[in-house]
Order: structure tokens, then C-alpha cells, then sequence
């Protein structure tokens, strides 16, 4: 079974599992490095993570100090990967798996009044879920105003209006075939909410 090893914070070198299959991608160690570096101090943050996987950003963000997570994973096969990683870093207590569609998480989430301070997701490439979901959390808002939503795609998915609504396009980052675009819906860097240095090594992590 292949792994990878988490970049930073009190599980840093520790290695987590990854599913067998063919169609999941995973998100390299530098691209995670230049990320939290863009999303810098998460203490004490609230995670939403949507496609979840293995968990990698999970337990990265949970590795740096973010108080939980909860993460959503329809992929049965990815979800018991992602629950063994959890228990094997005894996180059980902070960090919640739902195995469902995305569709159905977010409405879920908002009726139980959940708020993140954090929300990433890696949908799979080129299949036209970001305006998808990014819809539904404008109609669902599990996430405050200043909330960072971190989408991770491909260079040759370009985001439409269509796709972004009335979000606030804060940064956008290439990394080799992966884009980082972080939104909010309200204006960031007003509270702080996210690294202000621009650090031309971001672009240059891979």
C-alpha cells in the first residue's frame, strides 16, 4: 500500500495510508508545504474538508495545531483508508468521517449549524463539481465570512463566474498541473485570515 508523509507540525515525518486505486490523486507533500504556508497559523481552526481522500489536508491541518475536522468522502474503499489513518494518529475525538456525496454533506452540515473556519476541497479534475459545490455553499453557508475556501485543480480547469459566484478570488497559485485558489466570501485580509506575503518561492515549490 503506498503512503505519504505528513510536511509539518506534531505528526510531521509520520506516514499515512493511501488507497489502491487507479483514479485518486493525491496531493504532493510540496504543494501541502506551500499551502499551509499560504493559509499560515490554523490553531485552534475548524476544517471542512470536502472530497476528503486519505485525509492528507485533514491531518495535515489537525498535525498544525487546528482544533477538528470534518471530513467528507463518498468512496467507501477512500473513507475506511482515511478512518484507518485517523485512528492510527489517535484522532478520533476531533476529527468526524461522513461517507456520502458532497450534495448531500453540505445541506447535512448546515442543518446541524456546523461553522468552519477552514474549507478545502480537491474534487476530481475536469469533471465540473466545482461550481457545483461552490453553488451549494453559497446556498448553504457552513463557513463564516472571513472563512478561507481552498480549492485545489487542475491548470486546465479555468474558473468561470459561473463557477465562483459571489466569491471573493483571493490568491490563485500553479503548481506543476495543480492550481491553488483560495476564496471567501468576505474580504480576508481584513481579520488577517491568511498569509499576506506573496513569497515568490510558492511559485516556485515545484
Amino acid at each position: 500500500m503506498s503512503q505519504l508523509r505528513i510536511t509539518g507540525g506534531i505528526f510531521k515525518g509520520r506516514n499515512i495510508a493511501l488507497p489502491d486505486t487507479g483514479e485518486a490523486r493525491f496531493t504532493s507533500s510540496k504543494v501541502r508545504e506551500a499551502l499551509f504556508h499560504i493559509l499560515g497559523d490554523v490553531k485552534g481552526a475548524r476544517v471542512l474538508d470536502l472530497f476528503a481522500g486519505s485525509g492528507s489536508f485533514t491531518i495535515e491541518a489537525l498535525s498544525r495545531g487546528a482544533s477538528s475536522a470534518t471530513c467528507v468522502e463518498m468512496d467507501r474503499n477512500a473513507a475506511r483508508i482515511l478512518k484507518k489513518n485517523i485512528a492510527s494518529l489517535s484522532l478520533n475525538s476531533c476529527c468526524h468521517v461522513l461517507v456520502t456525496d458532497v450534495v448531500y454533506a453540505i445541506p447535512f452540515l448546515y442543518k446541524k449549524a456546523s461553522l468552519y473556519d477552514i474549507v478545502f476541497m480537491d474534487p476530481p479534475y475536469e469533471r465540473g463539481y466545482i461550481g457545483v459545490v461552490m453553488s451549494l455553499l453559497e446556498r448553504y453557508k457552513v463557513y463564516n465570512d472571513d472563512t478561507p475556501i481552498v480549492l485545489e485543480h487542475s491548470k486546465r480547469e479555468t474558473l468561470t463566474s459561473e463557477d465562483t459566484g459571489k466569491w471573493h478570488t483571493w490568491r490563485s497559485r500553479r503548481y506543476g498541473d495543480t492550481v491553488i485558489t483560495v476564496l471567501s466570501a468576505g474580504q480576508l485580509l481584513s481579520k488577517g485570515a491568511l498569509n499576506e506575503e506573496e513569497g515568490g518561492s510558492l511559485s516556485g515549490v515545484l
